[in-house]
């Protein structure tokens, strides 16, 4: 381990009011529950107490044996029995309720995490890695159930301990009471000043965790790359520089706190000692009896060495705090599209889009990826967005689904603001093809009726049939229940397309749109889908985003973007002859076969 670590921390010590109180909001719906297991673990604890003094009563007893006390003494010998048995009664009752509590917070906080992830735009899982992702929510959600876990059997029936052992050694003797609160005060500020030293390496720590999950998420999604480039040594290289950073972090957080617990462990038996001496002291002087100390050191020497222990597990606690704030913060994470309270809900769309004035720009960007642009789709035909790529082809598709929403302008939906409809009531009239269909690890049959769970059978195959998708599922091993592996890995590009086209004639949308849908694939199967194409456009407002102008020659209108902007618009014919015109320009160029 080095000696010196030449990081750049961020100072910032951890806000213990903050971090309680988003863990509690974490939390909310258990709670009740919670409470309610504080009070039979504060019973729990009392009660423990009354076998010590019994046994105190006992020893006082023998002590100044007299034959009279032999029934005493078996009275107290029987009481002692009693209260173990309503202990372990009270002890099962707690660990009832905390592993029902354990098992409830799990449950609800992988399904919360699971809807803020499907909640939140587009916007939010575009800059963020997977791996970072699936890392923070599953780390965060272990961390809470530890530090519950450490609260419930360890921190909370500890902490009711030591203050009821401090309240009875100041009715025996408020000396003992004063020795007590001396040195838990100086234990705890022991304790505060190391998590507030070692904070900073934890943030650090957490840091270089998410960044290795991001680094072997993105190896994994894109390991036929790293394999065809022969660049398994660079990752794995990467990789481990990342772990060799971590490492050296942890041990040096982790050093220090044995440091640290040298000196916590010190003020402990300093602790257990005087009290030790000052109790020998007063039975000396006879202001105590040998029961009162016996019952005095059996109850500190428990606090004390809980004390120590509680301290270990709220160090434990303090490492889950940047785990947990993580988590908290993705819970609070505000989706950039927001659904309005009284959205306009609709049973039936037309199909009209149109573009008033539209600027838009990505997030880090300074370029604008719209700039005033202003068209008009017409209900029920085809139309057709070309131009160079960065145009901003995509971006159309984008607003029009309203992942985004426009920096300035407004983006109509049958004459309406899109801003004015519910986000579920309008996008389920919408289907969408891309040029890299995403395929889910389940079956064919499971991709096709992914819009249309409830879906027929003989629906599905008809939909593959339009999409010219049934001849090649039907020779597949299983057919229709054929698995397709991770993101489709056992299909083609083509058989992926057709799928996906599949997949929306089944959604029976009252708007298509295809982006980019044909740009990789072989003429075979560009043929394939513009015969699919041509079967579902009927009825339906079609919108295709195309770099091969051979498969929009049909279109209603074409409309050029160039650098953000309507450059064109008008049929195919009227583009065509428009001399100088960019349209035209492309046209001749894929004539030429200098662009595909």
């Amino acid at each position: 381990m080095p000696k010196k670590l030449n990081l750049k921390l961020d100072k910032k010590p951890v806000d213990m009011r903050k971090f309680w109180q988003r863990l509690w909001r974490l939390i909310a719906p258990s709670h009740r529950h919670i409470i309610y297991l504080f009070i039979l673990i504060s019973a729990y604890e009392i009660f423990k107490f009354v076998g010590p003094y019994l046994l105190k009563r006992i020893i006082d007893l023998i002590a100044d044996f007299r034959p009279e006390h032999i029934k005493d003494i078996l009275v107290f010998i029987a009481l002692i029995l009693v209260f173990d048995l309503v202990v372990a009664i009270i002890d099962y009752f707690v660990d009832k309720e905390s592993f029902k509590i354990l098992a409830e917070v799990e449950r609800y906080l992988a399904v919360n995490a699971q809807t803020k992830m499907v909640r939140l735009g587009l916007a939010y899982h575009e800059r963020e890695n997977t791996g970072n992702k699936m890392f923070k929510i599953r780390r965060g959600v272990d961390k809470i159930i530890e530090l519950l876990m450490n609260s419930f059997f360890e921190v909370g029936p500890t902490i009711i301990q030591v203050v009821l052992t401090g309240l009875i050694m100041f009715f025996v003797d408020w000396r003992f009471g004063l020795i007590f609160s001396l040195f838990v005060p100086l234990f705890a500020w022991l304790t505060a000043k190391l998590n507030l030293e070692i904070g900073p390496l934890r943030k650090f720590r957490h840091d270089k965790y998410e960044e290795a999950a991001g680094k072997m998420a993105q190896t994994i999604i894109n390991i036929n790359t790293v394999k065809s480039f022969v660049q398994e040594e660079r990752e794995i290289k990467e990789y481990g520089k990342i772990a060799e950073e971590t490492k050296e972090v942890d041990l040096f957080e982790h050093f220090k706190m044995l440091k640290f617990n040298f000196s916590r462990m010190t003020v402990i038996t300093m602790g257990r000692i005087l009290v030790m001496l000052f109790g020998v002291y007063l039975v000396w002087q006879g202001n105590i009896t040998i029961g009162s100390l016996v019952f005095i050191i059996t109850i500190s020497e428990k606090s004390f060495i809980s004390l120590f222990r509680i301290s270990r597990l709220y160090d434990r606690i303090m490492d889950s705090s940047e785990a947990i704030d993580r988590l908290y913060k993705l819970n609070r994470e505000e989706p950039d599209i927001v659904n309005p309270k009284n959205g306009l809900k609709v049973n039936e769309l037309k199909g009209a889009v149109e573009f008033k004035q539209v600027d838009f720009i990505y997030r880090d960007s300074k370029i604008k990826a719209l700039d005033q642009v202003s068209f008009k789709i017409n209900a029920g035909c085809f139309t057709a967005f070309v131009g160079p790529s960065g145009g901003g082809k995509t971006t159309v598709a984008r607003l029009i689904y309203r992942h985004y929403d426009p920096a300035e302008g407004a983006v109509l939906l049958d004459g309406r603001n899109l801003r004015e409809y519910d986000l579920s009531s309008f996008r389920k009239f919408m289907a969408i093809v891309p040029q890299e269909v995403e395929i889910f690890d389940s079956s064919v049959k499971d991709n096709i009726t992914y819009a249309r769970p409830g879906a027929s059978f003989k629906e599905i195959a008809a939909a593959a049939k339009i999409a010219n998708a049934a001849e090649f599922i039907e020779k597949l091993a299983q057919s229709y229940n054929t698995l397709v592996g991770e993101r489709g890995v056992k299909l083609s590009g083509g058989q992926r397309q057709r799928i996906g086209i599949a997949r929306a004639v089944l959604a029976n949308p009252k708007i298509l749109i295809f982006d980019e849908a044909t740009s990789n694939l072989d003429s075979y199967s560009e043929k394939l889908i513009q015969e699919a194409l041509s079967k579902i456009s009927q009825g339906r407002t079609v919108i295709v985003i195309a770099h091969r102008l051979s498969t929009i020659q049909k279109a209603d209108k074409i409309i050029v973007l160039e650098n953000g902007k309507v450059a064109e618009q008008g049929s195919h014919f009227e583009l065509a002859k428009m001399s100088g015109g960019l349209y035209n320009k492309l046209l001749s160029l894929q004539r030429m076969g200098d662009i595909k």
